[in-house]
């Protein structure tokens, strides 16, 4: 079962909360697309440190290992891929 807490955060054993303030950007109204990307990031943590710039995030961050790494609040969105176009 998948539980939304307040903040946005999922509530899971499966999932490891490493929030990144920094990616959140404006509240999310609705969910327009779901975009699963691939980064050329040896570790997760040199993911994470490219996160404290604010430039670009994902809500979610899955790991060579199999970890899920929630980033950030699903309430917030997050830059990744520009506008979606339908």
């Amino acid at each position: 079962m998948l539980h939304i807490d307040k903040s946005g955060r999922i509530i899971n054993s499966k999932v490891k909360l490493e929030i990144h303030l920094s990616i959140q950007k404006r509240l999310m109204k609705k969910v327009s697309g779901l975009i699963v990307h691939q980064t050329n990031s040896p570790t997760a943590q040199s993911t994470f440190n490219g996160y404290k710039q604010g430039l670009s995030g994902a809500h979610f961050l899955i790991d060579k290992d199999g970890t899920i790494y929630q980033t950030a609040s699903v309430h917030y969105q997050t830059w990744h891929v520009g506008k979606l176009k339908a």
